[in-house]
């Protein structure tokens, strides 16, 4: 059997022997992202159902110039309430949603044809109030829709020559594609990654560092690489696992938790493509962990560097995330910004060309056995035991 084998079997049974790693890998790495991705689209699904189902209370400063609108909007299921003395100073602290304020001479100039002021007060900011703003605005635009096809009618002019243009707006995105989940999944998978990848290199490098297990390990007649090789294994497969783990969650939490009409699905057939897919950037997150990993005397110390690292690895995911910009020609080779484009790519269903297949594992393959030669280079120095 090859030496960095038996570093492999001897470093797995030392993991699965502190549970307390084990335990912290496990939730951390491979249960925390579908648990909290599942709870907040459970808790927004909830909020939009909620907001848009149930009767909203408008208070109304001016009710008496437009009885006829205020009738309009009760059949929108928008009931009025009393006029508040300081309409604006309410919605600022949060007392009440949108207050909608009527100009006194509105009545006058719905009489002379003219655009009739209303001033709808409401915070941007808060994203309860956004649902029941719309709400609002579309029940006032249709009223004045209707109330301007009426002029036209009455003048004996047909109201649709006033739409000059249709738009058909056609959704041409897959199945579940336009789920707001995809936006955030691949943040959530490669982090888990990356939280396995730190808690393993910190245990197998400066932790046996400080438990002073290292040094009879070393004095085996073994080239320092196979050790460096036996624990980069240990850490690629943890990382796999919690990857598998998390896509498993993922699966079944989108079926478990019912999620109203939002197509939202995880496809058991991603899993594996998936896999296959991340394995290269499990392989350079765990080498990445490693190299950093070597610097450090202690745990502690090790967490501090491979968490500061973590923030500065996560910066093109949380970018991608947020632009989801297409990722082409040579930006395919750059780890983890074209995974995240990619891992979107594939649950929406979309076909990968070669290039998109082998491109993102090629660079992250080459950068990952990069900083693996770095790191089997500071297993050979004199000092890295002591």
């Amino acid at each position: 059997m090859k030496p960095w084998i038996i570093v492999f079997r001897k470093e797995l049974k030392d993991l699965f022997r502190d549970r307390r790693t084990m335990v912290n890998i496990l939730v951390l790495g491979a249960l925390l992202g579908p648990v909290l991705a599942m709870g907040l689209m459970l808790l927004a699904v909830k909020m939009i159902s909620d907001e848009a189902e149930k009767t909203i209370e408008l208070p109304v400063q001016g009710a008496e110039y437009a009885p006829v609108l205020l009738d309009y909007l009760a059949s929108s299921r928008i009931s009025v309430v009393d006029a508040l003395a300081d309409p604006q100073s309410a919605v600022r602290a949060q007392e009440v949603d949108p207050a909608l304020v009527i100009d006194p001479a509105f009545p006058q100039q719905l009489r002379d044809g003219k655009p009739a002021q209303l001033t709808l007060l409401s915070d941007h900011s808060r994203s309860k109030t956004r649902i029941v703003r719309r709400r609002i605005e579309a029940a006032i635009e249709n009223y004045s829709a209707n109330l301007g096809n009426l002029r036209l009618s009455l003048r004996g002019v047909d109201p649709s020559i006033t739409q000059v243009m249709v738009l058909h707006d056609r959704d041409l995105s897959r199945k579940g594609s336009d789920a707001q989940l995809l936006a955030f999944l691949p943040y959530l998978l490669i982090i888990g990654i990356m939280q396995a990848a730190m808690v393993v290199a910190a245990d197998l490098t400066a932790g046996e560092r400080e438990r002073q297990s290292l040094e009879p390990l070393m004095a085996n007649p073994v080239a320092p690489e196979q050790f460096m090789v036996g624990k980069l294994a240990t850490n690629v497969l943890i990382s796999l696992a919690v990857l598998a783990l998390s896509l498993l969650g993922f699966a079944a939490g989108t079926r478990m938790i019912d999620l109203g009409d939002t197509g939202i699905t995880f496809s058991l057939l991603s899993i594996p493509v998936l896999l296959l897919f991340l394995s290269p950037l499990a392989f350079f997150f765990a080498a990445l962990m490693s190299f950093v990993g070597a610097f450090a005397r202690t745990v502690k110390e090790a967490q501090t560097y491979l968490g500061l690292l973590v923030l500065a690895a996560l910066t093109p995911s949380m970018i991608q995330m947020v632009l989801q910009s297409k990722v082409q020609n040579l930006e395919l080779l750059l780890p983890i910004w074209s995974h995240n484009y990619l891992i979107n790519e594939v649950l929406r269903g979309e076909p990968l060309s070669l290039a998109q297949w082998t491109l993102p594992s090629a660079g992250a393959l080459l950068a990952g056995g990069l900083l693996a030669a770095l790191a089997g280079r500071l297993y050979h120095k004199p000092d890295f035991i002591f």
